[in-house]
């Protein structure tokens, strides 16, 4: 439950303003009509964690752009780096400025979230997910309509996946 001065029409000044020193906490108890602990509380425990989330919130995201603008300015070095190699006739040179430069591109990609190394599992190419999903079936046989249904939510799911659904010769299975 929120707090008295949390409950107030003008908290968000009230708040400022003691932050910025310009009025006391006594002075807030008098306005909000509380005790001065009220505020001292609301201050500490209302406020306080609330500032602590925004400050760490703002170092993730200037950390986070702080090496994302580093790497580009590295990148800028190997194009650089590159391109005079290139027009040197430094072959080797040229080779390793674009195997750093890959490595680049592949970090950015990790820290952009646009490359997922995860390891993918694909158990529906298994031996023994058939052997379930005929036993599925089987079992289901005496209920046409839930047997119906849950083929059709198998094949839906297995479709949202790259390759669910299909055999090991890139057919598409059917339980039904």
């Amino acid at each position: 439950m929120p707090c008295k001065v949390c409950l107030h029409p003008k908290r968000s000044q009230i708040e400022k303003q003691i932050a910025d020193r310009a009025l006391t906490q006594s002075k807030a108890a008098t306005i909000v009509g509380c005790h001065n602990t009220t505020v001292s509380r609301h201050m500490r425990l209302c406020v306080a964690p609330h500032v602590a989330e925004l400050a760490r919130k703002e170092a993730r995201e200037i950390q986070s752009t702080d090496v994302i603008h580093q790497l580009v300015q590295a990148n800028q070095t190997i194009q650089h780096i590159l391109e005079n190699a290139l027009s040197e006739g430094k072959d080797r040179v040229a080779l390793k400025a674009l195997e750093v430069e890959l490595r680049q591109i592949e970090l950015m990609a990790k820290l952009t979230g646009q490359l997922n190394k995860a390891p993918q599992v694909n158990f529906s190419l298994s031996p023994e997910y058939g052997q379930v999903m005929q036993v599925l079936m089987r079992v289901l046989e005496p209920y046409p309509e839930v047997r119906e249904a849950t083929s059709k939510a198998l094949l839906e799911a297995a479709a949202v996946t790259k390759e669910g659904g299909n055999d090991r010769n890139g057919k598409q299975q059917q339980y039904l």
